[in-house]
């Protein structure tokens, strides 16, 4: 009898964290973005604008991984009180759309340093 409660809690647990649309900040992929508007800056100028988006990168992740946390204990929640209301949990695409961006102006620095040679530090 307590070994057929176990599996069902572990059976109900599998469903819980499978559910989510939710994305950590490590598996949000870049979106690509033209090289073209970053191969008119210079060296100094491309630096300045990799820095702003690290930083940018690294809040932006944050929150995504927030939100991804947050969803998967709301997710949890609702397969104990109400199991269909797990289906109705939005994930967290509109800030790993922002972080993917992000990613992919980043990667457009990069070749756009290395188009112009310049010397990362």
């Amino acid at each position: 009898m307590i070994i057929k409660k176990i599996i069902i809690c572990a059976g109900i647990l599998v469903l819980a964290i499978g559910c989510s649309t939710a994305q950590k900040a490590s598996e949000v992929a870049a979106i690509k973005v033209s090289v073209g508007p970053y191969l008119k800056m210079s060296c100094s100028e491309l630096a300045t604008e990799q820095n702003d988006l690290l930083n940018a990168a690294q809040a932006a992740g944050a929150q995504v991984d927030s939100s991804h946390q947050s969803d998967k204990n709301a997710e949890l929640v609702a397969w104990i009180l109400f199991a269909p209301a797990a289906f109705m949990i939005d994930g967290n695409q509109e800030e790993a759309a922002k972080l993917a961006s992000i990613k992919g102006q980043l990667e457009a620095v990069q070749d756009a340093q290395k188009v112009n040679k310049c010397v990362n530090r």
